[in-house]
């Protein structure tokens, strides 16, 4: 059926803005010799119907070919047919398209026998592969088609063939009785995305020829019978090679690996087969001294004209004279390009130059020489400049303790200025718009102030944002970025995505946000593909994140660890209207909560050493325990997570790395599970750690970490351990362990803060505390210190002791103990939990040893203040069970209040029971041990059934949690068993009353 023309330009108007927002496969411009043959036309036998009877105007739905198909440098499993004598590779949204024309875009890849407006006789459309694997031949039957679609009978009948391995294309004819009825069609092949990128044919049969990029829409004589028009694709051709200058900017000593010294760039045409490389000639000439390279790499990154450090073809080391790097890389149609790269010693004396020269390429098994050999210009050797983690060239920097426009507790912010030296100031001249500075006891991120953004219920009169006006935070294009933020985030992020970085234009693929959101989850955001990461952060908590993108794929990392990734679409973003805090363009979706520091860099991915550097300064200055190593600016590590295996729990440092910027002389845990334990130099401890008088008597590069053993911080009683020398009474069962690195202080403060276990412990007798040091971390042997080789300050359930740090020389392990059972250290319970029944709250609790004096049950609303609430007599079992019968409105604490056998009150650990009337369920992982769990708070008594599944949806049954089971009202934490071998990432299906609930695990 004849569409109006105008009806037939909206149709493909829409197409070409459908393709534009939704197509990204790699175009290569189709490189095909056409040729013509004659055969016997053979129909096919018990073929698939695709489109049934008698169509006008149809279109199939999506079929598979049988087997992967090259075409156009993308390779295709699927296709779609049309009754008008096309079809389209892939499963693209199309349209019948009765009007021809082979220049027409936006309907994927087009193979076109004959493209008519035409119209198919009863037995429609039919399809059907033959042949054996490698030698598969897909055939896509059109049997008796009216042509055009009025004619009085069948015109016409014709095929065509997509065969498999050669990639060839046929188009089969043969002729029906009826005339053509003014006909005007088009046969050739396209590309789908360029209008210049087809070929078409011109005359008929033996005659017919086909021409690339001139269209010839009107055919209107039927082929002879038996015709085959054939279309070869041409292998890849090898064009030309050069080499570029990748950069001559000096190169840091701080920033000495993967440094991009040359480009080599090499041109092809063609797709199909590829072109191998195989070996590159490198010499070093220009370089001071060879031997300061460790070792010479080459990088490939496609058609990608930025330098990342992916997909390395070899490495080798260097020498004097050629040196030939052997490996294998396919080629891509168009430009290739290569990076050598050089990892350079750090010692390298400043101002040495470092260069490289390229004479000559294998392709395809022959030796090329490119146009340039040696491109003009060189790299130097420089010191390092103050960057983070050394690692320079950031596009954007910016933290809380400096450059801020106020440095006053509670005031607003009206500048943030940028530490990168590039001037991307972040502002706002609104003061009811601005973030606030905080520098205070309860909101400073280990000692460091934060800037705080209210998203202010949405409402843009109101909410806080910052606007970057000289763009360049993040890249344009498809370019690397790698990007790092150490963020608080509040609770309203759960409702709205609260976009705390953002770069670019409204619209699909065309910007680049950073965010938290719902299920508390963080998001890489382009708008498109996004990558979405559940159950990573919690409300009014650190979170610290890294988020790379290299060309191959997206990677989020969480605290140094990975925890997702995503395979890229091709990136389209802009990088206009920067901010901090909203997306500056259509949904404006703020953030809610603090902002301690961010740092950008833009066109360039980082390595994993690179990499690790930067979330090492940030890890020690925010007390974030990192899953890597720790290393300071000039490489060296300075906590090992291999040597330290045991004790890699709430890490904590003080520091000195002046080109990092960093001198944080107090820390504190900030993970989740928070450590009793704060280390710090100077004569007392500093709400804002800057104004600590310590000094790092042995200067730069100095280093004090400390991590646990995630033992319990509390003990009751004699313990029954071997783990404690004679003359000791009790010990807490959590121990630390020293790594130094250049630290020459006389002495470090270890303050014990118990108030963070249960607040308000009291019975800290001075002169019962003692200090035990230990060299191989088996306490019954450990050296017990007291006055005078240490001071020990205690009161209001903390501890202070005043030790010299050459006592963790030679012992660096450490914990605390007493020598009696004055000061015998908190109360343990085995077990300690309430639970929602009807509007009261059942507490139960279960002691290490079975005699113990009377308790009694203390409550409070804000976690601070408790109150008495009942007393529980002791008795011989060591159970328990009490019911608030009047509980406190919305979230209440709990904790247990005894006394030891001297009468000295001793406390337990808090609880927290939320609202009684609301219902929830939150899925948590403990990121040292793996261990999952779920709680689960319900307002009354529920069916629930818990499913794991891996990712090829194979079931598993964990005993004791997967199932069927009835739960009271109240609150439940259930592990989550996953079998101990089964690592990877898994599914956890949550239904309670047929609402559920979806949560996703990574078990390593």
């Amino acid at each position: 059926m004849e569409r109006p023309l105008h009806q037939w330009r909206l149709t493909v108007l829409l197409l070409s803005l459908f393709c534009c927002l939704y197509s990204f496969k790699v175009s290569g411009q189709l490189s095909y010799t056409f040729s013509t043959h004659s055969g016997t036309f053979t129909a096919l036998t018990n073929p698939t119907t695709i489109l049934s009877g008698s169509s006008d105007d149809g279109v199939t739905n999506v079929a598979d070919i049988g087997f992967s198909f090259s075409y156009g440098c993308n390779t295709y499993t699927q296709f779609k047919a049309s009754t008008n004598g096309w079809l389209s590779l892939g499963d693209n949204s199309i349209t019948a398209l009765p009007t021809n024309a082979m220049n027409t875009t936006g309907s994927g890849p087009v193979i076109a026998p004959l493209w008519d407006d035409l119209r198919t006789a009863s037995n429609g459309i039919t399809y059907s592969v033959t042949g054996t694997a490698p030698n598969r031949v897909l055939t896509v039957e059109w049997i008796s088609m009216r042509w055009d679609y009025q004619a009085s009978g069948w015109v016409i009948s014709f095929q065509a063939k997509l065969y498999e391995t050669t990639n060839v294309i046929e188009f089969h004819y043969t002729q029906n009785g009826t005339a053509v009825n003014n006909g005007s069609a088009s046969i050739g092949i396209s590309g789908g995305s360029s209008a210049t990128d087809f070929y078409s044919v011109s005359g008929y049969s033996a005659s017919a020829t086909a021409a690339y990029g001139t269209a010839n829409n009107n055919l209107n004589q039927k082929p002879a019978n038996g015709t085959i028009y054939r279309w070869t694709p041409n292998g890849m051709t090898y064009t030309s090679s050069t080499t570029t200058q990748a950069a001559t900017d000096p190169i840091s000593k701080c920033n000495n690996l993967q440094q991009p010294i040359i480009g080599i760039q090499i041109v092809t045409s063609s797709c199909s087969p590829p072109l191998n490389v195989t070996s590159f000639n490198i010499r070093m000439n220009g370089t001071t001294t060879n031997g300061n390279v460790y070792n010479i790499r080459i990088y490939y990154t496609g058609n990608a004209s930025v330098f990342a450090p992916i997909n390395e073809f070899a490495f080798a080391t260097p020498a004097s004279g050629t040196i030939t790097v052997s490996g294998s890389q396919a080629l891509v149609t168009g430009t290739n390009y290569f990076w050598v790269a050089y990892d350079i010693n750090p010692g390298t004396p400043t101002g040495n130059d470092f260069d490289a020269q390229c004479t000559q390429i294998t392709v395809g098994g022959v030796a090329r020489t490119p146009t340039t050999t040696s491109p003009s210009g060189l790299r130097e050797m420089a010191d390092c400049s103050i960057a983070p983690g050394g690692i320079t060239n950031a596009s954007f920097w910016v933290k809380a303790n400096a450059g801020t426009s106020t440095t006053t507790n509670n005031n607003t912010l009206s500048t943030w200025s940028d530490q990168s030296g590039n001037g991307r100031d972040a502002a706002n001249g609104d003061n009811d718009n601005r973030p606030r500075y905080y520098d205070n006891s309860t909101n400073n991120l280990n000692f460091n102030p934060v800037v705080d953004f209210d998203e202010a219920g949405q409402e843009d009169d109101d909410a806080d944002f910052m606007d970057i006006d000289d763009n360049g935070v993040l890249s344009a294009g498809n370019n690397p970025y790698e990007a790092y933020a150490v963020i608080v985030p509040g609770v309203n992020n759960l409702t709205t995505p609260g976009k705390f970085l953002f770069a670019g234009e409204a619209g699909t693929n065309n910007f680049n946000a950073f965010d938290v959101r719902s299920n508390y989850s963080v998001n890489d955001s382009w708008g498109i593909n996004d990558l979405v990461v559940q159950n990573i952060w919690a409300v009014d908590r650190p979170c610290m994140l890294t988020f790379d993108y290299n060309y191959n794929r997206r990677e989020t990392f969480r605290s140094g660890g990975s925890i997702g990734t995503r395979t890229s679409v091709v990136r389209t973003s802009s990088n206009a209207n920067n901010a901090l805090g909203y997306q500056r363009t259509a949904d404006r979706e703020y953030y809610d909560g603090s902002i301690a520091e961010i740092i950008t860099y833009a066109n360039t991915s980082h390595g994993t050493t690179t990499r690790e550097k930067v979330e090492s300064y940030l890890g020690i200055k925010y007390g974030v325990t990192l899953e890597h190593n720790y290393l300071a600016s000039n490489g060296v590590t300075v906590w090992n997570r291999s040597t330290n295996a045991a004790y890699n729990h709430n890490i904590i440092g003080i520091a000195r790395d002046d080109i990092s910027a960093l001198s944080q002389k107090q820390s504190k845990s900030t993970s989740t599970s928070q450590d009793i334990l704060t280390i710090y130099i100077g004569s007392s401890k500093q709400t804002n750690q800057q104004a600590n008088n310590g000094t790092f008597t042995a200067g730069d590069r100095s280093f004090f970490m400390v991590g646990s053993n995630n033992g319990s911080p509390l003990d009751s009683y004699p313990v029954s351990t071997a783990e404690k020398p004679a003359g000791i009474c009790c010990r807490i069962l959590r121990e630390w362990l020293v790594q130094k690195t250049n630290f020459t202080n006389t002495s470090v403060k270890l303050e014990f803060n118990f108030n963070s276990i249960t607040t308000g412990y009291l019975p800290l007798n001075a002169g019962d505390l003692r200090l035990l040091v230990d060299a191989d971390g088996d306490f019954s042997n450990a050296t017990i210190l007291n006055t005078p080789t240490i001071t020990i300050n205690a009161g209001s359930g903390i501890a202070t002791i005043t030790v010299s740090a050459a006592q963790f020389t030679s012992r660096p392990y450490f914990t605390l103990a007493s020598v009696s059972t004055n000061t015998a250290l908190p109360l343990q319970l085995k077990a300690f939990s309430g639970l929602c029944r009807d509007q009261s709250v059942q507490l139960k609790w279960t002691t290490a040893t079975p005699s113990q004096p009377d308790f009694v049950v203390e409550r409070s609303h804000d976690r601070m203040n408790f109150s008495p609430a009942g007393t529980v007599k002791s008795n011989a079992s060591g159970n328990y069970t009490w019911v608030d019968q009047s509980p406190l409105p919305g979230t209440m604490y709990y904790r247990l209040k005894t006394t030891n056998e001297n009468g000295t009150p001793v406390y337990s650990t808090i609880i927290t029971v939320n609202s009684c009337t609301i219902s929830a369920i939150r899925l948590s992982t403990d990121p040292f041990t793996n261990e999952s769990t779920l709680m689960l708070q319900l307002p009354r008594n529920s069916m629930a059934e818990f499913s794991l599944l891996d990712l090829q949806g194979r079931r598993l049954e964990a005993p004791g949690f997967t199932g069927r089971r009835n739960l009271e009202k109240g609150v439940h934490y259930l592990q989550v068993h996953i079998p101990a071998a089964a690592t990877g990432l898994y599914v956890l299906y949550v239904t309670v009353n047929d609402e559920r609930h979806v949560y996703r695990i990574l078990k390593k």
